[in-house]
């Protein structure tokens, strides 16, 4: 009697455990711990290896709040470089691999975009024009005031190089030299449709992902061939990346997708600035022809192919990206 007891005992408290293990694991794989540790772990190595610290900017009465992580110990003998990043993440993300070199030359100053990272707008627009604005009040409230030693050179990818460009033409003062990096600048719509249909028509979507196999995708198309490892990632770890990249601020990620794939493009300015433009020759984004009709668009500029490297060169060629901004911003 006594042993049967033990027995129903012994059952119920496994049972407690068993439920207390199966919710555990449930939070483990549902929360996104994982990448919120590694997001620390990134702010760590930004603050103590790259000498950068956050700072937030507050812009029109607190309607608009810009994330920077800018040097911490600035020095008047480096140029200032604005970093600006595109699609896929916030700035920590995109830029780990480039920040810890080009720290050493030049006073950082790193905004997350609007609606990426901390960045954020009650603002209802969601053009490249916002962005360049608010980046630029940052900037401004930051000591960039595009005078004397707060001028400013901009390295910018992808999405950012839109951004850029529109910084350049407005705030020509401001910006001394600009370096493009696999930007669809220019690009007319006739254009903008012919790539869409390549990927399936709606790239919003593919630039905002909600499922694993979404993100999986938009790797593959970013890149040539470093990061084939991404289909060996579980789908749990890729959940938790799209949960603390993306649902927050998901409509307006959309939004602004599409306010740049679908907008008519007057003609685009040529802007004074002198230029470096650098393409991979595997980029299945946005086509080599196009760095090459971009250089033919602005006289003072040049173009630098990186070989078997896709879209995203600063996650497969970082080092080499990474000289080719510093002797150029530096003239050496």
């Amino acid at each position: 009697m006594a042993s049967m007891k033990h027995v129903h005992l012994f059952r119920r408290y496994l049972s407690i455990a068993l439920t207390l293990f199966q919710r555990l694991i449930s939070c483990f794989f549902n929360f996104p711990i994982l990448i919120k540790i590694t997001d620390s772990f990134l702010s760590l190595y930004f603050m103590v290896f790259c000498d950068l610290r956050p700072v937030t900017v507050d812009l029109d009465d607190g309607e608009t709040t810009v994330h920077f992580w800018i040097s911490g110990h600035r020095r008047i003998s480096r140029p200032n470089l604005v970093m600006l990043h595109g699609y896929g993440g916030n700035s920590k993300w995109q830029f780990v691999h480039q920040v810890s070199d080009l720290s050493k030359s030049f006073n950082l100053f790193i905004p997350d975009l609007v609606f990426f990272g901390k960045s954020y707008t009650k603002n209802a627009d969601r053009s490249v024009e916002i962005q360049a604005r608010s980046i630029v009040g940052g900037l401004k409230k930051l000591g960039c005031d595009g005078t004397g030693k707060g001028r400013i050179s901009v390295y910018s990818i992808s999405y950012g190089g839109f951004v850029a460009y529109k910084m350049a033409e407005m705030w020509p003062e401001m910006m001394e030299k600009l370096v493009i990096v696999s930007s669809g600048v220019g690009f007319t719509q006739q254009q903008k449709t012919a790539e869409m249909r390549k990927h399936g028509g709606d790239c919003s979507k593919m630039l905002v992902p909600k499922t694993p196999m979404d993100l999986r995708m938009l790797v593959k198309i970013s890149t040539n061939n470093s990061l084939t490892y991404v289909d060996w990632i579980p789908d749990f770890i890729l959940s938790q990346f799209i949960a603390v990249m993306y649902e927050k601020n998901r409509q307006e990620l959309l939004e602004l997708a599409k306010n740049l794939l679908e907008r008519e493009e007057a003609e685009l300015p040529v802007i004074s600035q002198k230029t470096l433009i650098v393409w991979g020759d595997k980029d299945k984004v946005f086509p080599l022809e196009h760095g090459y009709r971009l250089q033919r668009h602005l006289q003072n500029s040049r173009l630098e192919i990186i070989k078997e490297t896709g879209h995203a060169v600063n996650v497969e060629a970082p080092t080499t990206l990474n000289n080719l901004i510093t002797s150029f911003v530096l003239n050496v």
